[in-house]
């Protein structure tokens, strides 16, 4: 009796779970029309005065649905992208603001550098490492101390990167203490992103926070008193706190290396990024309307600039072992 039971109860749940797979499995469906006020749809085409709001009505089953606009940061053919093609860059820059606090500038040697050349830190290997960035021959001397504003102050840049397009390059921010007499200062670096111009009139960009940024604290062995409160991974890490020649990256977008006292010793610290391209980019992104415990009848967007645009949705079913999904494109045709 206990076995008829068993076998029963192993045979409801191959059903059920049966039928949750074939449920899973089931492709998505997906119905849009374009209407309102000042909107002329022709089944394919979407022709609007910019400024005019587009209702999309929406139709189908489906478990998530994602909208692309086709404005730059949100086409749909260009959300697997990794890098732009250099042949569609009009113009890169490096921009940056630098800010100095404290001291005299005479009293450190500071230096943006980038090589094309640099294999990349080991980062688990202090002395082959530090070994390495002071002998890389590949070094680049974007800025130096000589660039810098006065303490205190903050100066802005533009440094031209199409030099350096579908290269693996390297970023290094270098301090070094050269004369205590007086205080070393702090230098903030921020809003650090390479602009990528294209040639369509549209633009990206790489933020620091892709760049993988890494210190290496070449004085750490050195034990100095105003570096006590750092107790955890001394060669590679970094503070959340005002600690003396150290690199404090809490916010990466404004980050910066602290203030030593007249008398105090003399820091030294490189902070070098990983490889990367500098015609690499963010995928685009579209924005997510609905999931799968969520209903959406309808979907309405505006265009505040004038131009032709690709809109697609996205409408996909799911789970952790397999995805099916479909598009609906329609051509938007903004006008003045």
């Amino acid at each position: 009796m206990k076995l008829n039971k068993l076998l029963i109860l192993t045979a409801i749940t191959g059903l059920a779970f049966t039928s949750c797979e074939n449920e899973m499995k089931q492709d998505p469906e997906l119905d849009v029309v374009a209407t309102g006020d000042g909107v002329n749809y022709d089944g394919q085409t979407i022709t609007v005065q910019k400024g005019t709001p587009i209702t999309f009505q929406l139709g189908g089953e489906n478990d998530f649905l994602t909208f692309f606009s086709g404005e730059a940061g949100s086409k749909y053919e260009y959300k697997d992208r990794a890098q732009v093609a250099t042949d569609q860059i009009e113009s890169s820059k490096l921009t940056l603001d630098i800010k100095t606090e404290y001291g005299k500038l005479d009293m450190i040697d500071f230096k943006v550098l980038i090589s094309k050349t640099f294999e990349g830190l080991n980062k688990s290997n202090f002395e082959a490492d530090s070994i390495l960035v002071e002998q890389h021959d590949g070094w680049q001397t974007l800025l130096s101390t000589a660039d810098l504003p006065n303490p205190t102050s903050t100066k802005s840049y533009e440094l031209d990167m199409l030099p350096y397009l579908g290269e693996r390059v390297a970023l290094a921010f270098v301090y070094k203490g050269v004369d205590n007499s007086q205080t070393q200062p702090k230098v903030y670096i921020q809003n650090l992103q390479i602009v990528n111009q294209m040639t369509d009139g549209t633009s990206s960009s790489l933020a620091a926070s892709s760049l993988g940024f890494t210190p290496l604290n070449m004085m750490y062995k050195h034990n100095l008193s105003d570096q006590k409160s750092m107790t955890s991974n001394r060669p590679y890490g970094t503070v959340s706190n005002n600690t003396s020649g150290i690199w404090n990256l809490s916010n990466i977008s404004s980050f910066f290396i602290h203030s030593s006292g007249g008398g105090s010793p003399l820091k030294y610290s490189w902070l070098t990024s990983n490889l990367f391209m500098v015609n690499a980019c963010t995928p685009d992104a579209g924005t997510p309307l609905k999931n799968i415990s969520q209903s959406l009848d309808s979907y309405t967007y505006t265009y505040t600039e004038a131009g032709t645009y690709t809109a697609t949705f996205v409408a996909t079913n799911g789970n952790y072992d397999q995805q099916k999904r479909i598009t609906r494109e329609f051509t938007v045709k903004v006008t003045e």
